[in-house]
């Protein structure tokens, strides 16, 4: 693929070509990609995990893995139209030029911005580095200089947030103290490697909107690196599609999106989750799962479906408080109670997936916690219901010892977000799979073994590579186990926390479309929690909105998205980017609506200067809003955000 007439591109890649040495054997991860990012304006680089899309961004920087190297190609980089091109491969990665280009005139931000921010230094540090390495600026300055730039990247509080630590700041601070770090010398190119995948949607879209405005402001181009085809719609100028190093498909946003002609690309587009999409319409992944259900597991499983849309789980007034200490002293401190799960109350279905949708901490993950019993509640009650009429038996899980606890937990279990760190690194994924086998007593080591390998088969893997360790897995194969390790012990609830949040989005399909699969052939019950709302819409039947540790809304999949009632629930739909040219992101209504934090509710939905409390009313028989107590349905209705 050759690039065509040259014109003023701050970025040139032509018929790049980069090996990684594998033990002697050169592995060619880029083959021959070429493509250009204009000055000032926005490229998309898309693509599935190993597409190769990061160590291109690698090679533009000059900070490529000691055991990779360019074999043929050039990276062209030209600032202004009237400069002579450098070609950025032929330089080595710790010449004097390449130092000065990066962090200088090249700067990047990374997806997670904990672990790319040092915990021991402050954010004035950090940032001030940045600026000291390339400008010749006196120490007075430095802290002016960054103090400012914390500012246009929209800190509450730019003085303070100077000696402040990464620690003590929210994910979407994190996310601004690395763009910070990442402008202060005005770069002439910015490349974003996922910039807002770990974060939620409300603090994505405001990320994503503080790029644009500042993008426009400094005049600078950017390299975006995403899978996320609805970030891509709301961003890119041009789009540049990726597959095992090659490019597949390149162009203008609006021919990539209106008149796709590769395959590949018509495939990715087909499995995004959309708010658009039919209730009963099936995500077409790229790669099917073939899967088989064991045998061994069909005991049970009619039973479960003849009773199912029968309540299987009460919670009621869950609550759970922390409390923090502040040193007051040689003889005293203060304590600051925070409410993390404020009385909440739901019931989940037998057969039916609950998802549980809301910003990042608002007490989604400490309520899943407290219901697999991994953390203590303040107060409440989670009863487990079983049987019905004369024989069914009630038990309040938050009661139960140890032992109780133990026993419970072939009847609950859980998946959870990062299939990565969830799996010994040091394990087999044999042992893996044996683990709760053993300790729950289940079989001999021979039936262990076989019954491994049944569970294997039910996630579409081979059983054959029961002796390998996860890391020889891809990220959709290392939760397809993790996945299969919940079903070890053949439980009736599966409690899912953000399980494809970190999956690109063809193998989020995968994941999806088989957990819908196994919960019909098996008839389990979900309880699903994530950010991602359309996801929500695909997985779940009914959904509870949380907001700083209390429901807001209940309903059924299609009430709430066709009906929405609360404005923190509409906040929440108006913030997600759509893989769809004709239903933008709406930043400066993002900009302007505080309705996701909480401040501009109106009428019913606020009990500011009220001295009424707050209590969940019922819209329709499966509908709820909190709301001020007492409130008609008539005046709720009015104050509907629309």
């Amino acid at each position: 693929m050759k690039i065509g007439e040259y014109t003023h591109d701050i970025i040139r890649i032509d018929d790049l070509h980069l090996v990684i040495d594998l033990k002697g054997a050169d592995l060619e991860v880029i083959r021959g990609a070429s493509f250009r990012i204009p000055a000032g304006r926005t490229v998309a680089l898309v693509g599935e995990s190993g597409s190769g899309k990061s160590i291109i961004s690698q090679a533009i920087l000059g900070i490529l893995p000691n055991v990779a190297r360019i074999t043929g190609g050039s990276i062209w980089y030209k600032e202004t139209p009237t400069d002579i091109p450098l070609d950025l491969a032929t330089f080595a990665d710790d010449s004097a030029e390449r130092i000065d280009l990066r962090g200088g005139k090249i700067s990047i931000i990374f997806q997670e911005p904990m672990t790319s921010l040092s915990p021991l230094h402050t954010i004035g540090n950090q940032i001030g580095e940045a600026l000291t390495l390339h400008r010749d600026v006196s120490s007075g300055d430095v802290q002016q200089t960054v103090v400012d730039m914390l500012e246009l990247v929209g800190f509450p509080n730019p003085p303070a947030a100077w000696s402040m630590y990464p620690m003590e700041l929210s994910g979407g601070l994190r996310q601004r103290a690395m763009i910070a770090m990442a402008l202060v010398c005005h770069p002439a190119l910015l490349i974003a490697d996922e910039p807002t995948t770990a974060l939620d949607v409300s603090m994505q879209a405001k990320i994503l909107s503080l790029l644009k405005e500042l993008q426009e402001k400094l005049g600078m181009a950017v390299l975006l690196i995403t899978h996320d085809l609805g970030v891509v719609a709301n961003m890119a100028d041009e789009v540049v599609v990726m597959y095992h190093g090659q490019i597949m498909e390149a162009g203008p946003r609006e021919a990539i999106f209106r008149n796709p002609q590769h395959p590949y690309l018509k495939a990715l587009l087909n499995a995004v989750p959309d708010l658009s999409m039919g209730y009963d319409e099936k995500l077409e992944s790229l790669r099917d799962i073939e899967h088989e259900i064991p045998a061994s597991m069909s005991k049970g499983i009619e039973e479960r479906k003849t009773h199912a849309h029968e309540t299987l789980l009460q919670i009621r007034h869950l609550k759970k408080e922390f409390t923090t200490k502040k040193s007051k002293g040689w003889f005293g401190n203060d304590k600051t109670v925070v409410k993390a799960v404020d009385d909440i109350s739901f019931d989940v279905r037998r057969g039916e997936c609950f998802g549980l949708v809301g910003e990042s901490g608002c007490g989604k993950t400490t309520t899943l916690k407290m219901i697999v019993r991994a953390l203590s509640a303040t107060d409440g009650t989670v009863e487990w219901m079983e049987g019905d009429g004369d024989q069914q038996t009630v038990t309040d899980l938050l009661q139960l010892n140890n032992q109780g606890i133990k026993e419970f937990r072939r009847k609950i279990q859980m998946v959870f977000q990062d299939p990565f760190s969830s799996l010994s690194p040091r394990s087999t994924v044999l042992n893996i799979l044996k683990e709760p086998m053993e300790v729950h007593g289940m079989g001999n080591k021979k039936q262990q073994a076989e019954y491994a390998a049944e569970l294997m088969r039910l996630v579409g893997l081979q059983p054959t590579f029961l002796g390998r360790y996860p890391h020889s897995f891809s990220g959709g194969q290392r939760q397809r186990i993790g996945i299969a390790r919940a079903l070890a012990l053949r439980p009736e609830l599966l409690v899912c926390d953000e399980p494809v949040s970190a999956l690109d989005v063809s193998v989020q399909a995968q994941v999806l479309n088989l957990l819908k699969q196994l919960q019909e052939e098996l008839g389990l019950t979900y309880i699903f929690i994530s950010h991602n709302l359309a996801v929500i819409r695909y997985i779940a039947d009914r959904i509870g909105v949380m907001f700083k540790g209390q429901l807001v809304e209940t309903a059924t999949r299609e009430e709430l998205f066709e009906n929405p009632i609360h404005p923190y629930t509409r906040a929440l739909l108006d913030v997600v980017p759509h893989a769809d040219l004709d239903h933008p992101l709406d930043f400066d209504r993002i900009n302007r609506d505080m309705a996701s934090e909480g401040r501009n509710w109106t009428g019913p939905f606020s009990n500011e200067g009220h001295e009424s409390e707050m209590d969940m009313i019922a819209i329709t028989d499966n509908h709820q809003v909190r709301a001020q107590r007492g409130t008609d349905l008539q005046t709720i209705l009015a104050h509907k955000p629309t």
